[in-house]
């Protein structure tokens, strides 16, 4: 058996789009995201496509003609000068691909005509440089989109045909009279490709073949050691983005020796030399600072790791899918630029990545409307800093630092900076922590959990700057003034002292994470004895025997008592109020994770169950204000409560036992699922709050069907968890 039979595999052809042998791009997968054009995840890099393409549309086409001068600025050599053409070719036939506008494909052939076939104006198919040429190879996968308009005609391609033919047979003719070591590197691999790509292009598949079954021998057997090293590669100037190209072009060899029903990515030579042995060297760099690789890198270190996260994708998700291993490296490391046109060629977006791209686009909204805000004159007198929700009137409702939501716009800013890897949300989010600082001292309230913890702790934790760690442990020790140690609670509220003594509220159980949190920075015991205790207090009075908790469990400071339980914003002092179980529920299961204590983890199944078997639920999983409201169904819902219990099932399904644990996650699905489906803010509208729909305290008929900040960082945080838990 010969070795086309030995590599040729069963491929499907696609119905929608026909496959382009030389392809490097998936057919199937732009005729999915042509479908998917309303995806938030897409919207940035077609508007970016469209905004160059319209930009396009306006040079005229003697400006790339190669045999008239071009300004210095513009083009400095035949190598930018084959990037410019090529990149606008590509772009106005994507753009037509994606819009059906022929206005685009007109520009586009006209572009190939002056450059490719006119004979006063076209380049001239020789004396190219083998790496200039290498755009190419994509442009004729756009060109073969412009084959559906009535601008490309028969005659058009023949010629431009022609034209690659008289390339090829200069490349090959050239290649003769080159020394073999000149191209053992990544300079031979790119004119491997493109022999490939041009062969295929005018029909000579025969050549094309013979080279793609050349190339385990020749380039993947013998320039990748056994170790995953590229010798060749490393005695360059810039050793890591000349291993990177190399593999960037065995990538897209591989993907045209696919479409050509040959599997070429996975074998491997008698000594364990082999294509991925080459991505997992590098891989490991990941993330590294360039004084960890040990070769020279002259610049460019950060721009060819991003270059590099790339390429694993595309190898896990178009050649080989069970490297999910790759996968996780692009996830924590890639930096997301929504304008790349990498999102429309290759990514395939989760629910969880649209929901953040979403987040995104609308939370810049909300910077810009905040910002704004800010400049008025209650805002100024007030120090109203922070969005909050949407006031009766309309207007956008700001708060002080010292609100108990201070501290949710910031933290969901660093949620989008943690997903997105993207500075820009970084110094947003350092632009909303700071101002909050102030509030570390500040004694009179139980919440500094959700005002330090949710803002200066989400800090911390993605960037690990002291800073951060000092203002949170200031914080904790702020808030454990609170604490009485015959109560074994910390206070909630201070006023209504005329009908309690001493206040705690289920709410509180989720400022207990800072306390952990200041724990272990410190290694002082005290908050983490204030911890258990309050949560301990908290498991024997707040709940009954089904474990539907109350709000308010009121405690004598004499003797330490509880001796009122009631609500303050639930229908009744019996009634099932939506968030605070939801507070429950997160609280006992964040317990656990610092604790380990079987006891929370028991607690906080419990609650889970409690709430999974309510009979009432909304079949999309997002509850009423309160489960014992009068008028359901014909009463508010609560997005706020569904993306506190989302997030809590997320970090619970992953303590409890696997049949449990699947039912918790599923549940969770169900409702983050609905929040994406129908509970989303118009992009653009709403201020940028990311969520409709929530409540408030509908008895003081404060915040009732609203938008709300600690909606959306529950949200994002669910989302997050999400996505940890489905990679």
């Amino acid at each position: 058996m010969n070795l086309r039979s030995i590599l040729r595999v069963f491929v499907i052809s696609c119905c929608s789009l026909s496959l382009h042998a030389q392809s490097v791009w998936d057919r199937n997968h732009l005729t999915d995201v042509k479908q998917s054009v309303q995806d938030a995840y897409y919207a940035a890099s077609l508007q970016e496509l469209k905004t160059q393409a319209d930009g396009y549309l306006k040079i005229g086409a003697d400006t790339v003609n190669t045999q008239q001068p071009l300004s210095e600025v513009e083009c400095e050599s035949s190598c930018k000068r084959v990037d410019m053409i090529s990149d606008r070719i590509t772009t106005l036939a994507l753009a037509y691909f994606f819009n059906e506008k022929e206005i685009y494909a007109q520009k586009a052939v006209e572009l190939i005509r002056t450059n490719f076939l006119d004979k006063n104006t076209r380049m001239t198919p020789d004396n190219f440089e083998v790496l200039e040429t290498y755009p190419f190879i994509e442009m004729l996968d756009a060109v073969q989109l412009l084959e559906a308009s009535s601008q490309l005609t028969s005659k058009d391609a023949k010629r431009l045909k022609a034209w690659f033919a008289d390339l090829l047979d200069g490349m090959q003719a050239s290649s003769q009279e080159v020394d073999a070591k000149a191209w053992a590197g990544h300079r031979g691999t790119a004119y491997d490709a493109q022999v490939i790509a041009y062969a295929l292009y005018i029909g000579k598949k025969e050549v094309a073949d013979k080279v793609i079954e050349s190339i385990p021998a020749k380039r993947i057997f013998k320039q990748i050691e056994p170790s995953g090293k590229q010798p060749y590669e490393l005695e360059c100037k810039h050793s890591f983005d000349a291993s990177q190209r190399n593999l960037h072009y065995l990538i897209d060899i591989c993907l045209m020796a696919k479409h050509r029903e040959l599997q070429i990515d996975g074998l491997e030579s008698s000594d364990g030399r082999s294509l991925y042995d080459a991505m997992d060297y590098l891989a490991q760099f990941a993330g590294k600072d360039v004084s960890e690789w040990p070769y020279r890198q002259d610049g460019g270190w950060d721009y060819t790791q991003q270059k590099l996260y790339q390429d694993l994708y595309r190898a896990a998700v178009y050649l080989d899918t069970n490297r999910r291993g790759y996968l996780k490296v692009y996830d924590t490391h890639r930096i997301i630029d929504w304008k790349d046109r990498f999102n429309l060629l290759y990514a395939v977006p989760s629910s969880v990545d649209n929901a953040f791209a979403f987040a995104c686009r609308q939370l810049d909204f909300a910077i810009a409307a905040t910002n704004k805000a800010k400049k008025q004159k209650d805002n100024i007198c007030k120090r109203k800093v922070i969005p909050r929700s949407i006031a009766k009137d309309g207007s956008l409702a700001l708060v002080s630092p010292y609100d108990w939501c201070s501290g949710f716009f910031p933290g969901s800013l660093w949620h989008v900076y943690a997903y997105t890897n993207n500075d820009y949300w970084r110094q947003q989010a350092i632009s909303f922590t700071w101002p909050l600082e102030e509030v570390k001292r500040y004694k009179s309230t139980h919440d500094l959990g959700f005002m330090v913890n949710n803002s200066f702790g989400k800090a911390y934790q993605w960037t690990g700057e002291r800073s951060y760690k000092d203002v949170v442990i200031q914080a904790a020790k702020t808030l454990v003034s609170r604490y009485d140690d015959r109560v074994k609670c910390i206070r909630s509220w201070d006023f209504n002292r005329d009908r309690w003594k001493y206040p705690v509220i289920i709410d509180n159980m989720m400022n207990l994470e800072m306390l952990f949190s200041a724990t272990q920075l410190t290694g002082d015991s005290l908050y983490w004895r204030v911890a258990v205790n309050h949560a301990n207090t908290t498991m024997k009075n707040h709940f009954r025997s089904d474990y539907s908790s109350y709000h308010v469990v009121d405690y004598d400071p004499a003797t330490g008592a509880a001796r009122m339980k009631c609500t303050y914003q639930g229908y009744s002092d019996d009634s099932f109020w939506s968030r605070g179980q939801g507070w429950g529920l997160y609280g006992y299961t964040l317990c656990y994770r610092f604790t380990k204590e079987t006891a929370y983890l028991r607690q906080a199944e419990a609650i889970a169950d409690f709430i999974l078997s309510w009979s009432n639920m909304p079949e999309d999983g997002v509850p009423y204000w309160d489960m014992k409201a009068p008028g359901i169904p014909d009463v508010p819902r609560d997005a706020s409560a569904a993306a506190i219990i989302a997030s809590g099932l997320y970090e619970l399904s992953e303590y409890a036992d696997m049949e449990k644990g699947k039912k918790y996650k599923a549940a969770a699905d169900k409702i983050i699922d609905s929040l994406n489906r129908s509970y989303q803010s118009e992009y653009g509208a709403n201020y940028g709050f990311l969520l409709l729909h929530s409540t408030g305290s509908a008895p003081h008929e404060s915040e009732v069907d609203v938008p709300l900040s600690y909606a959306d960082y529950y949200y994002l945080e669910a989302l997050w968890r999400k996505r940890s838990l489905d990679n």
